[in-house]
C-alpha cells in the first residue's frame, strides 16, 4: 500500500529517487504515464497497471471516450525498473505534461503513487481537500 506525501528532487538527467517506503513494491518494476484526469503523473507497480489494462481491454473499440483514454495512458506508458539507489528516470515529454521540472510532490494513493508538481499540488489539489464535496463523499462511505 503507497501512504503519505513527499517532496523529492528530480536530477538535471530526469532521475526521480522514490521514496525508501516504495521501493520494495516496485523494484519489480513500474509504468508511468500520464494521469487522464488530472495534470499529474501516474506510477504503477506491474500488478496495478495489468489489472488496469485489463480493465481498459473490455471497454467498447468504436467508443470514443475509450479511444481517448486508451490514447492518453498507453501512448505515453513508460515501463521503467528502478536501478539500485531507487531512481526511475522521468522522461522530459511527461514531466512537461506535467509541468514538473526539479521539484515534485510524490503522493501515495493506496495500490499506486501520484506525481505532482508542487505549485499544482498546493494551488489545486490542496484546496480541493477543503471542498464540501468531498465531505460528502466521505460522509456517504458511512464509517
Amino acid at each position: 500500500m503507497f501512504l503519505g506525501e513527499y517532496a523529492h528532487s528530480i536530477d538535471n538527467k530526469g532521475r526521480l529517487t522514490i521514496p525508501a517506503k516504495f521501493r520494495d513494491q516496485l523494484a519489480t518494476g513500474v509504468v508511468v504515464t500520464r494521469n487522464p484526469s488530472d495534470r499529474c503523473l501516474l506510477i504503477m507497480p506491474m500488478s496495478e497497471w495489468e489489472i488496469l489494462t485489463e480493465k481498459v481491454k473490455t471497454l467498447p473499440l468504436t467508443d470514443q471516450r475509450s479511444a481517448l483514454l486508451r490514447r492518453a495512458l498507453f501512448s505515453a506508458a513508460e515501463d521503467l525498473k528502478p536501478d539500485r539507489q531507487g531512481r526511475i528516470l522521468v522522461s522530459q515529454r511527461l514531466r512537461e505534461f506535467a509541468q514538473i521540472d526539479a521539484e515534485t510532490i510524490i503522493v501515495g494513493m493506496n495500490s499506486y503513487i501520484e506525481l505532482w508538481d508542487p505549485d499544482t499540488w498546493d494551488q489545486q489539489v490542496l484546496q480541493q481537500l477543503e471542498s464540501s464535496q468531498l465531505n460528502d463523499l466521505f460522509a456517504a462511505l458511512e464509517i
